[in-house]
């Protein structure tokens, strides 16, 4: 798993949190299909405050497959991304388990 981790801009919180919503509701069809294109096994966000400033972050599993521009969704979600999110970086793990 790919851990990211953004701050989330000032004044765009609930914006960011409305359009994870819209990506679980009314998108959660087209979304999964953009993960199938992009030999994504998931795709998250988590979103955290620590001393009054918002951070999500990003979880990502799979092959990482170039994304489709073409698609207006994709298009939308890095709009979004670019508007509401401040890159800080990637995080290392400690370790990780699963029992599958």
């Amino acid at each position: 798993m790919k851990l990211n981790l953004f701050k989330i801009k000032e004044g765009k919180l609930q914006k960011w949190l409305e359009w994870g919503k819209l990506l679980m509701t009314n998108y959660k069809e087209e979304a999964i299909e953009t993960l199938k294109e992009e030999g994504l096994t998931y795709e998250g966000f988590a979103v955290f405050e620590i001393e009054g400033s918002h951070y999500t972050l990003a979880m990502i599993e799979g092959e990482e497959k170039p994304t489709n521009m073409e698609r207006e969704l994709n298009k939308k979600h890095r709009d979004i991304k670019k508007e509401c999110l401040g890159k800080i970086g990637p995080i290392d793990k400690v370790y990780e388990l699963y029992n599958k």
